[in-house]
């Protein structure tokens, strides 16, 4: 079995703030460091942040839509173009957790709202902006999460394997938790928790997997 564990009351520096009520973290908190998109080209980032910021309207009008239908599925499959001029690669048959997006719904209009300027063409982003990089790296964070792959820049010296990402957020582990679990998965995967506390007894588990092919 193929399990990341994490640590019992882990350090400030293991926790992960996207996906929290707050676009950015307060001072002292842990952020996903965006270093990785500084050396993203300016056309990538551009044309990226507009199709991130159009995405997660999509996602957010489709949630909306959905309210009123008791029978709605909680995943439903979607069509999901990424623009070649600013991402590797395309995802792989994605699939929209409208739970999780539930759970990131504030979040992710905190950060489309900081990047409005940005994809609406008002404002240039800049590479060496490192805040903004912050918020692009949070909302694209948290739609990898909405979806279950990863989405990479062109550019971003990250693999554009179409790996499978999960993620559980949590403010206190009493029993188990796993960001992603499964019987059986084919490819590369991903999977961390995000936790305030881990209590006595409690386990706290990134990813695990019986086998990884």
């Amino acid at each position: 079995m193929a399990t990341e564990r994490l640590v019992a009351n882990p350090p400030a520096s293991r926790v992960r703030q996207y996906g929290k009520t707050s676009a950015r973290p307060s001072k002292g908190a842990a952020v996903p460091d965006p270093l990785t998109l500084s050396a993203v080209g300016i056309v990538a980032l551009t044309e990226g942040v507009k199709f991130l910021y159009g995405l997660a309207g999509d996602l957010l009008r489709r949630r909306r839509e959905r309210r009123d239908d008791d029978r709605a599925p909680v995943t439903e499959p979607v069509s999901v173009a990424l623009p070649d001029e600013a991402f590797q690669g395309q995802l792989k048959d994605p699939v929209a957790h409208f739970d999780r997006l539930a759970d990131l719904d504030s979040s992710i209009r905190e950060l489309r709202a900081k990047l409005a300027d940005y994809a609406e063409g008002i404002d240039d982003l800049s590479p060496d902006d490192r805040e903004s990089l912050e918020y692009v790296d949070g909302l694209r964070r948290a739609l990898e999460t909405v979806l279950g792959q990863r989405i990479v820049f062109r550019g971003e010296a990250v693999p554009a394997d179409g790996s499978v990402v999960g993620t559980a957020t949590v403010d206190e582990v009493l029993g188990y938790v796993a960001g992603l679990r499964a019987r059986s998965i084919s490819g590369g995967a991903r999977g961390h928790v995000e936790a305030g506390r881990v209590g006595p007894g409690g386990s706290a588990v990134g990813l695990e997997a019986d086998t990884i092919r």
